[in-house]
Order: C-alpha cells, then sequence, then structure tokens
C-alpha cells in the first residue's frame, strides 16, 4: 500500500532543495548558510552538490516547477517573505502537481494498482474545500490578532492571568465545539509580556469553547472571546459601558451557570466577570465577534 503522500519527498521535496542549493552554491552561499535556509544538515547540502542525478525528470522540467525554483531563490535573496510563506507556495505547488498532475502520473505507475481513469482521491470535495478555508482563515486571523497584543508588551501582560491567557475563535456557522480554535499552552506571561508558545490549533479549550459554543447555539453573534485577569483595576478598566454579568465560582460548574443566563444575557454579554474560588483563580472573560473586535477594544483601553 503506498500513499501519494509517500511519493512527495523522493520525487519533488528532494529535488526541490536540491536545485536550490546548487543555485545557492552558485550564487556563492556556504554549505552551512545554504543548509540553514533549506532547513537541512551541512552533510546533506554535501550530498546535493555531489549528486550526479541532474537529469530533468517529470517534475523538474516542468514550467510550474522552474518558476517556483525561481520565485523561492528570489525571496531567499531578498529575504522578503518568512519560512512559513515559502512552505505555503511550496504546498500549493505540491497540491497542483498532485491533483491530475505529475505527481498523480507518478502514483499511478508506482503503486502497482489498476486506478479508474476518473480516480479523485487527491481531489478535496467542495465541502471540504470550504471547511478549509474557513478553519484556515479563523486560525490566521486569531494569530494576528494575539500577536497584536504581545506587541503591546507590559501593557498587555497585566491582563495575563497567572495559567496563562486563553484567546479562541469560532468557525462562521458552527455551533461545534471542535471547530473553535485556541492556543494550546495558553499566551503566558514571561517577564512581564505576553508569549506564544504555540499557534492555534483546534479542540484545544475546553472551558472557553464550551461558553463560546453554548452562546453561539443560543443566539449570540460573538465568535470570540479571551481570558484576562480579574483584579479590580482591570475590571475598571474594561468596563467601558459594557453588558457584564457576575458569577458565583463558575469555574466549578460551567454548564450550571451557562443554564442560568437569560437569552437576553447570553445575546448581549460582553463581559463575564468570574468570581472564581478554591483553586480557581477569577477571570474576565471579553467577548466579540472576532478576535480584532476584541484587540481593537484593547488597544483603544491599554494606550
Amino acid at each position: 500500500m503506498q500513499f501519494v503522500c509517500e511519493i512527495v519527498p523522493s520525487n519533488f521535496l528532494t529535488p526541490l532543495r536540491r536545485v536550490l542549493a546548487r543555485e545557492l552554491a552558485i550564487q556563492e552561499h556556504t554549505q552551512v548558510e545554504i543548509a540553514r535556509i533549506l532547513g537541512v544538515s551541512q552533510p546533506v547540502v554535501s550530498s546535493y552538490l555531489k549528486s550526479t542525478d541532474v537529469g530533468a525528470t517529470m517534475i523538474t522540467s516542468r514550467p510550474a516547477f522552474k518558476k517556483l525554483v525561481s520565485e523561492l531563490l528570489m525571496y531567499i535573496k531578498k529575504e522578503i517573505f518568512t519560512q512559513i510563506d515559502i512552505m505555503e507556495l511550496v504546498c500549493k505547488v505540491c497540491q497542483e502537481f498532485r491533483i491530475a498532475g505529475p505527481l498523480c502520473d507518478i502514483h499511478r505507475k508506482e503503486a502497482s494498482l489498476e486506478f479508474p481513469a476518473d480516480c479523485n482521491i487527491c481531489f478535496p470535495s467542495a465541502d471540504q474545500t470550504i471547511v478549509f478555508g474557513k478553519k484556515l482563515s479563523v486560525t490566521k486571523e486569531l494569530y494576528g490578532a494575539a500577536q497584536q497584543l504581545i506587541n503591546l508588551e507590559e501593557k498587555f501582560g497585566k491582563l495575563i492571568p497567572e495559567i496563562g491567557c486563553q484567546f479562541v475563535y469560532n468557525v462562521e456557522d458552527s455551533t461545534l465545539q471542535e471547530d473553535i480554535a485556541s492556543f494550546p499552552g495558553r499566551i503566558v506571561k514571561v517577564k512581564g509580556k505576553g508569549k506564544i508558545i504555540s499557534p492555534p490549533e483546534f479542540g484545544q479549550s475546553s472551558t472557553l469553547a464550551l461558553i463560546l459554543s453554548y452562546f453561539q447555539i443560543h443566539g449570540s453573534l460573538n465568535r470570540a472571546t479571551i481570558s484576562l485577569k480579574r483584579t479590580p483595576a482591570n475590571l475598571t478598566l474594561l468596563n467601558q459601558d459594557k453588558y457584564i454579568v457576575y458569577t458565583k465560582e463558575a469555574d466549578k460548574n460551567w454548564n450550571k451557570t451557562l443554564e442560568s443566563f437569560s437569552k437576553e444575557d447570553i445575546t448581549q454579554i460582553e463581559i463575564i466577570a468570574d468570581s472564581g474560588g478554591v483553586g480557581f483563580e477569577p477571570n474576565l472573560y471579553l467577548f466579540g465577534k472576532n478576535p480584532l473586535e476584541i484587540v481593537k477594544f484593547l488597544l483603544t483601553v491599554l494606550k
């Protein structure tokens, strides 16, 4: 059993790195520099440069492959793209090669299986494409918003709870907790400043996902919320004529607490002021239609 993903390293990624290594060597980059750029070890770069396997293949001879190499070399030279941007570009071309492209042809030959002429295993369905697009948009928007808060340094640091700050965002038109993105490990405070431990993922925040999902099911337009440290000063800072509800040790039984809210509460709540309790830090939960709405409000009160 051989999957199409298994042929990608040897037929696409390795040839791409090999070509890039040779081009960068021509530009007088050292092997150590090339290794850093390509994300491999120096001995691997040495093997690329010594390899006699320089003939064109059905992958490397493609105009799309040559265009990819040229674009990557330009980005590397000008340092105008991040590693993430480069990965997105490479993965886009890889997907094009997998879907009715040269990688598809290689897979058909190497797998030794009788694939039907209309095989669409690698084709994402229309529904999958829509869902993937929505989830990608959610994680990008959430991360960008969080980064703006991190840039506030100590100003935002004062709002971070001792256990860390959680920032979550729900996929549009979904009430499922598994469609809510959050930060694994939370946003923590290091030397008074916020620090993102890991990029957003889905299915990571149980408490805030429960709250946000419940609000969505019961008519709230808010798809994002952030947990902040509850102190008298922070409560005063955030209470800019906001619709606030106060809880009694809500962390111990959020289901019961949520059920106690009226329909009017749920559709209007902008802040939940959680009292906390023994073993539970009191928090403020600030809501917004999206992460940027929350960030814009915080930028205003923290300036």
